[in-house]
């Protein structure tokens, strides 16, 4: 029989609130599902209820109920009084009490601006901005259409053509996003795009469109440069955040050695020999 959920799902169930919604009861097995316990499955697939599908959901529900008719199960076949059982009853004690205890440590863990400055200060190069384009394009089947299209833009004022191009775009561009947004495709660096793309892109000037239909394995695009960036380093405020993020499992995991190690010190081991 194929395992219906996983051991950390399990686990993560045996701990969640019983103060939830209940999403499905089962009156003569006495199960109720609730909405905090399908939470941790979830959490660790990065979903958001509202993400699953209504089926999906059900899908998950009956396992769980079909997971909780086992357990009743293995209950009735008097597991429960079995040595085995009572062994790893305590380790999965020793690891719930370990990791909530963990949970608080790591509350009184914080990294301080100076930390972190210290760290971009010696990692300038690590946090560097590349250049940057900020275009829209025109995406259509064939050669003929985008030369029109160029056309058509050519005779719109230099101040105007930002705005004819994005309307233009809503209405002719196969690009499925265009219409929403006018074919703006926002600011992307080297690499980001098709070689031919971004060669076209980088080369025009700001506020410059393309004079020629640049042909890629999409078709065939007209692109409007809005602007452009040079190469930097990203001020310090703008990623002070996400040092510190990154730092904090790091300074959280020396709290918990230095406490282990203070603590084997304090004792005599005396290994087999």
């Amino acid at each position: 029989m194929k395992r219906i959920l996983s051991f950390s799902f399990v686990a993560a169930m045996a701990i969640s609130s019983l103060n939830a919604g209940v999403l499905a009861t089962v009156k003569d097995a006495n199960i109720t599902i609730t909405d905090e316990e399908i939470a941790p499955f979830l959490a660790q697939n990065n979903l958001q209820g509202s993400e699953l599908s209504a089926e999906d959901k059900k899908k998950l529900i009956d396992d769980m109920i079909k997971y909780k008719l086992l357990v009743a199960e293995a209950k009735k076949s008097g597991v429960e009084n079995t040595d085995e059982y009572k062994r790893q009853l305590e380790l999965a004690k020793d690891g719930i009490a370990f990791n909530l205890w963990q949970r608080e440590e790591a509350k009184g863990v914080s990294i301080s601006d100076e930390e972190a400055k210290k760290i971009y200060d010696e990692n300038k190069q690590s946090f560097m901005q590349p250049d940057s384009v900020t275009a829209s394009h025109i995406l259509v089947a064939d050669e003929k259409s985008a030369k029109n299209a160029i056309a058509k833009l050519s005779k719109v004022k230099k101040e105007d053509l930002k705005a004819e191009f994005n309307k233009l775009a809503k209405e002719i561009s196969t690009d499925p996003s265009a219409k929403e947004n006018g074919g703006d495709l926002g600011s992307f660096g080297k690499g980001m795009m098709v070689p031919e793309f971004e060669k076209a892109a980088f080369a025009l000037k700001d506020g410059e469109m393309s004079k020629t239909p640049v042909k890629t394995q999409f078709g065939y695009h007209i692109i409007y440069k809005e602007g452009s960036k040079k190469a930097e380093t990203m001020p310090f405020e703008k990623v002070k955040d996400l040092i510190k993020n990154q730092l904090l499992p790091g300074k959280v995991n020396k709290k918990l050695d230095d406490k282990a190690n203070e603590l084997f010190n304090k004792i005599t081991v005396e290994y087999a020999k």
